[in-house]
């Protein structure tokens, strides 16, 4: 009985083993990549700046390439700046990071100027410009196509221009009739190549200061001081100050949220408190929004 009981575990163990080294070679061999699921994968985050334009200079734009730099190169498995022609360009350089370091896309913080004057939310990759509309152009979406395998429910894309999320009527510059901002219309055109990602963007101004990298939102809050942007068309801008809006691609949702900014890994952080629901604060925005003027966008 025990000599068979003997036979029978040597047996099993012998069975036991080939199955595991079986095992084994499937999803660890020598010379040969694992595959693994995407949502496995480490993430890894991206800031993407335009590619400054010779005889142009932007130091609002070379200000946040310098200190993204510096972040990312002591974390260039967690953190990646990229300087992009077009959205090609950002799209290749993005998927050759996630290549080498076997990873997903975390956060995608698209660092752009806005444009009110145009009366819709877009923002800029290099010099291709990304609106609504242009994202239902099979002619220029291959980019956008390409980083969808790359994408988990851990993915966050971040509009940086100003009024990139906005969803509000404002006047022409002429003041002669209204057009909507259709910013939501553009975090969900962005949704249908991101499915499973959570997209924000800004219903007013995306401020450049010291800072960006902190859980308090400073330095992506607030107002700026020029005086063309005290006309009486900015009103909804000034009304709206500090708020943002989250698409929730998967779901189909649009909320609205406080502030958001990013950690020193460059992660999608929401600040605790909305910039706006300080009273000083709120006492400061409706002061200027008193003192709106017209004719002074030229």
């Amino acid at each position: 009985m025990k000599s068979r009981t003997a036979t029978l575990a040597l047996i099993i163990c012998i069975f036991s083993i080939s199955s595991f080294g079986q095992i084994r070679d499937e999803i660890d061999v020598p010379g040969r990549n694992p595959v693994l699921l995407t949502s496995q994968k480490q993430k890894l985050n991206f800031f993407v700046v335009s590619k400054r334009k010779k005889g142009r200079l932007d130091p609002a734009t070379r200000f946040n390439v310098l200190r993204t730099k510096i972040k990312s190169l002591w974390r260039p498995k967690n953190f990646v700046a990229i300087i992009a022609v077009d959205a090609e360009h950002a799209s290749a350089k993005i998927i050759h990071r996630l290549n080498k370091y076997n990873s997903s896309i975390g956060t995608v913080w698209f660092d752009s100027h806005g444009s009110y004057k145009k009366g819709y939310s877009l923002f800029y990759i290099g010099h291709d410009e990304v609106n609504f509309k242009k994202l239902k152009d099979p002619s220029f979406t291959d980019p956008f196509n390409s980083l969808t395998p790359y994408t988990t429910n851990d993915t966050r894309l971040v509009i940086g221009s100003c009024y990139g999320g906005a969803t509000y009527q404002r006047s022409s510059i002429d003041y002669r009739d209204t057009t909507r901002m259709n910013g939501d219309s553009l975090m969900m055109a962005l949704g249908k190549f991101f499915p499973q990602a959570k997209i924000y963007g800004s219903e007013s101004w995306v401020m450049t200061k010291p800072g960006i990298f902190n859980d308090k939102g400073v330095a992506v809050a607030g107002f700026p001081r020029r005086k063309l942007f005290h006309d009486v068309c900015y009103r909804p801008a000034w009304e709206n100050i500090g708020k943002w809006n989250e698409y929730n691609a998967a779901t189909g949702t649009l909320t609205r949220i406080n502030s958001v900014t990013l950690d020193s890994y460059g992660n999608l952080e929401m600040i605790k408190r909305s910039f706006n629901e300080r009273p000083a604060t709120q006492k400061d925005i409706q002061k200027n929004i008193l003192k709106l003027e017209v004719d002074l966008f030229k």
